[in-house]
């Protein structure tokens, strides 16, 4: 199925909300979809696929412990999407500390548009590496990967968001058509969309059957 940015977004939104998301991680989710297709990459089943590993999970499972230390969800594989939101919300670390390192992180794709804002945000070129994988962000947010042979990794044992202050090379950015939509992967989405459809009493039941995840975040 050919989408656009516009219903790519609105349909992992409402799919991350199905699965247990609050309503502002899961415009978060929709956005890095969103951006990732924008830049010629399967936002969608990026996310479908971290979707499908988090149901069931609660929210203070997934949540990193951030501290000077790599941060880690102790017991469990770290989830992009949240680990993106709390690097965002503490990028003044990157700052102070230079590097910022995550451990066992899941589908690690997803971190790349909270990376790209907060080079943006800080005004600083950074790079985000896992092993056999190099990506480097400008100080405007563009994104040029520069080691590709981890790059579709499901999982990664250590991430690293760094501090970059020598020049950057932006000979090859990355960059790209919107893939088509896959059948399987825009059915499986819909089916957590439609969990947001369902009357209050029963989402409840649904939401705590299918997924823990809190909204109160």
């Amino acid at each position: 199925m050919n989408a656009s940015l516009n219903e790519i977004e609105s349909l992992c939104k409402k799919a991350a909300r199905g699965a247990g998301l609050s309503w502002g991680l899961a415009e978060e989710a929709g956005k890095a979809a969103r951006w990732l297709s924008a830049h010629g990459l399967n936002g969608p089943a990026l996310l479908a696929a971290q979707l499908q590993r988090d149901d069931g999970c609660a929210y203070p499972q997934l949540v990193p412990q951030v501290g000077a230390q790599a941060w880690q969800v102790p017991g469990q594989v770290m989830c992009p999407l949240i680990a993106g939101v709390t690097l965002s919300d503490h990028a003044y670390l990157l700052r102070s500390s230079g590097q910022i390192q995550l451990m066992h992180v899941a589908h690690p794709q997803l971190l790349m548009p909270f990376v790209s804002a907060t080079a943006r945000q800080l005004n600083l070129g950074l790079l985000l590496s896992w092993e056999g994988c190099r990506l480097v962000f400008s100080p405007d947010g563009g994104t040029f990967l520069k080691q590709p042979e981890g790059f579709a990794d499901a999982c990664a044992a250590q991430v690293s968001c760094t501090c970059i202050t020598t020049a950057i090379d932006t000979a090859s950015p990355l960059a790209g058509t919107i893939p088509d939509l896959p059948e399987a992967i825009q059915t499986y989405l819909d089916h957590l969309a439609a969990r947001t459809y369902v009357p209050a009493s029963e989402a409840s039941r649904l939401l705590g059957a299918g997924s823990g995840l809190s909204d109160n975040n």
